[in-house]
């Protein structure tokens, strides 16, 4: 009986992860270039299968596996991302841009702890001293650095080349990753590489004055979001159930004659 409570302990566990995903993609829905999440869950046994099988000084460990042992349940081991394109949106702007491909574009952020990320919110414009930034005033890079376009009109073609009216051109840098699913999200739209091999975009189609719209279905996540409330609300009357017959077997036991 007490397994079974913290069978369907875990159980609301992993409903609360993925509650947590479908509200966060939700709340993204129209973030530009957003890609939405999915909870990864296992059952506790394939969990432990993959525990190393040494211990921090390279000792072999010989694992506990006692007849009749079982851990039932089920464990969140990780989160997937969706990066398939969303819907390009027209805006007009000479400033934003999406990508039609596999790529992402390429900031640095400013100061001390400058760091290359990456994203595909290509909502940009251009700061105080003409440089093209992005919605929290990130640096766009191309493969020379900084791209300064100052106040002068500039176009950019599908390969990524800005061209300003002066003549000069910049090239946007675009990379694509063998493995994005090795990317982590560091928040506001961003992605860190770190360890994550890149390579430049091939064929980025770059579209001017569009942006990409976040590719979460609505309809699909509401309906989701009404399964897990189901779901959950099942796993919390069974560990009622539970608890009532815990509570009569202990009342009960000492009665027994």
């Amino acid at each position: 009986m007490i397994r079974g409570l913290y069978t369907a302990a875990s159980g609301l566990g992993a409903q609360q992860a993925r509650m947590d995903a479908v509200s966060n993609n939700l709340a993204n829905v129209s973030t530009s270039g957003y890609k939405q999440d999915t909870v990864l869950t296992k059952q506790f046994q394939e969990m432990l299968l993959q525990e190393k099988a040494v211990d921090n000084i390279g000792r072999r460990i010989t694992r506990w596996s006692p007849v009749g042992y079982t851990n039932q349940g089920v464990a969140v081991s990780g989160f997937t991302t969706d990066y398939s394109a969303g819907v390009l949106k027209e805006t007009g702007r000479k400033t934003d841009l999406a990508l039609a491909g596999e790529g992402f574009f390429t900031v640095q952020t400013k100061g001390q702890n400058a760091r290359v990320l990456y994203t595909r919110d290509g909502q940009f414009h251009t700061d105080s001293e003409g440089y093209l930034v992005d919605s929290r005033n990130n640096s766009v890079l191309s493969d020379g650095g900084p791209v300064l376009v100052g106040e002068d009109d500039f176009t950019v073609d599908s390969g990524g080349v800005i061209s300003l009216s002066d003549g000069s051109t910049y090239k946007l840098k675009i990379v694509e990753f063998d493995e994005p699913q090795k990317l982590t999200k560091t928040g506001d739209n961003y992605f860190d590489a770190a360890g994550v091999a890149d390579k430049t975009a091939a064929t980025p189609g770059v579209t001017q004055g569009y942006l990409e719209q976040s590719n979460v279905n609505l309809a699909t996540q509401m309906v989701n979001m009404v399964e897990l409330l189901r779901s959950y609300e099942a796993g919390q009357k069974s560990i009622q159930s539970q608890d009532e017959l815990l509570a009569k077997a202990i009342n009960e036991v000492g009665t027994v004659k």
